[in-house]
């Protein structure tokens, strides 16, 4: 092969490089043809299930939720959908104003709220099959996890999907619907923090197993100092994480993944090691996401 057919078939590669710093990256570049087959043929077979709203967090702040809030009524498929508010991250404990429900109710929706650990199971059932639209809260992981596993929430939570509710949430009510999160609800332990000088006694970092519907190890807040430390551990993991930062969130619906943002500046990354995968910002290319979740169902 001649020197000049050789540069002719490398320019468009090497143009690439110098304007955005590396060749784009297809699904083909980290999963073999069966794979691929093998999670698309997956993936066509939940086209009919609900939809998941993962917010790494933010949107729960003024009126910038009404974007997620107006999504998640519209992917109900009701003009006024019943919206069940469940504070377990908050160990379910009620603030005075609950601006979430005044939204719902300010879209003309019904509204109720489920204290799990303060429920039967059966109670906890008849609310879960009432509601169209479930929103979990934020706040400590651990105390969901072992509340909802008490009373059997997480198979509720998967007939929930199956019959096409929407299930979201922000921070601990994003990583519930993930096959686990990591959260900062275990022992204190000195470590990174969040506030200035970054280092302090707080809960340590834990994983936590939680409802898994979507097939990931789901970390929030990434862009925040003390849970982008997460980012060494993803890298080295046996398994995916799907990395969300404040004012992303993450759509789960009919099989697909889309990002929706607060502002375009948000990011959202995919870390899976055993194929090669790390820190891929798929925020505008959610196929591998996909490819991922059905891979690892």
């Amino acid at each position: 092969m001649s020197k000049r057919l050789i540069i002719s078939l490398l320019m468009p590669i090497m143009l690439t490089t110098m304007l955005f710093g590396c060749a784009p990256k297809t699904a083909s570049d980290y999963f073999t043809e069966s794979e691929i087959a093998t999670a698309l043929s997956r993936q066509k077979s939940e086209t009919a299930k609900g939809t998941v709203i993962a917010i790494g967090g933010g949107f729960d702040q003024g009126d910038r939720f009404e974007i997620i809030r107006d999504l998640s009524i519209r992917y109900s498929g009701k003009d006024t959908p019943r919206m069940l508010y469940i504070p377990s991250g908050h160990k379910d404990e009620l603030d005075e104003v609950e601006p979430i429900i005044d939204s719902y109710k300010k879209a003309g929706c019904e509204t109720d709220i489920l204290l799990v650990s303060q429920s039967t199971t059966e109670q906890c059932a008849e609310k879960i099959a009432w509601a169209d639209v479930i929103y979990e809260t934020g706040g400590n992981l651990k105390f969901l996890t072992e509340n909802w596993l008490s009373k059997g929430v997480y198979a509720m939570m998967h007939q929930a999907f199956a019959e096409g509710k929407v299930l979201l949430g922000v921070s601990t009510g994003a990583m519930c619907w993930a096959d686990q999160g990591y959260d900062s609800a275990g022992e204190p332990v000195f470590r990174i923090v969040t506030d200035f000088p970054f280092l302090g006694t707080e809960a340590a970092y834990e994983f936590y197993s939680a409802t898994g519907l979507l097939h990931f190890c789901l970390c929030p807040h990434f862009d925040n100092i003390s849970w982008r430390q997460y980012a060494s551990k993803a890298k080295k993991a046996d398994f995916p994480s799907l990395c969300i930062e404040n004012g992303a969130a993450v759509v789960f619906r009919n099989g697909s993944y889309e990002v929706v943002l607060d502002k375009p500046s948000r990011k959202v990354y995919l870390y899976y090691p055993a194929k090669g995968i790390i820190k891929y910002d798929v925020t505008e290319d959610t196929e591998l996401l996909s490819i991922t979740h059905y891979l690892n169902q």
